[in-house]
């Protein structure tokens, strides 16, 4: 019997990852594995091919709410998303006219010890997001 729990953490892939895919496909919880949907598997995520989170370094996640915004997530799939593709990740926020939430995972003792989320988008949704995020938001791992 498959775990009803998937543990995952930043920078590290999903236990059941094989190079053909998920080893647990069929099998897979329901949450995360069956609901969550990134940008670049949705129909109108408008991602290019090779935005794919193992190639481009992050994972972009639409229609997310953030204390009453609307606002595009990105997660890297390492400690932080490649120069590119988060310029890419921007000027797409810019496009979508959609605040963006960027999460930096912070490396301590050559492990993921926390993770911060920097606001980037309309000078009002910075400002929320530096007056509402501190240091001591910072999420431990």
């Amino acid at each position: 019997m498959i775990s009803s729990v998937v543990e995952m953490a930043p920078g590290k892939p999903c236990q059941h990852c094989i190079s053909e895919g998920c080893a647990i496909y069929p099998d897979r919880p329901r949450i995360p594995c069956q609901i969550y949907r990134c940008a670049w598997l949705r129909e109108d995520g408008g991602l290019p091919e090779d935005f794919r989170p193992d190639i481009c370094g992050a994972i972009v996640s639409l229609g997310r709410v953030w204390n009453g915004w609307t606002v595009i997530r990105a997660t890297p799939t390492g400690a932080e998303i490649p120069g590119a593709t988060l310029d890419w990740i921007k000027a797409y926020a810019v496009r979508l006219n959609t605040p963006l939430m960027i999460q930096q995972n912070l490396v301590e003792d050559g492990q993921y010890g926390a993770a911060k989320i920097l606001g980037y988008g309309p000078p009002e949704f910075v400002a929320a997001v530096r007056n509402a995020i501190n240091v001591d938001d910072i999420i431990k791992l």
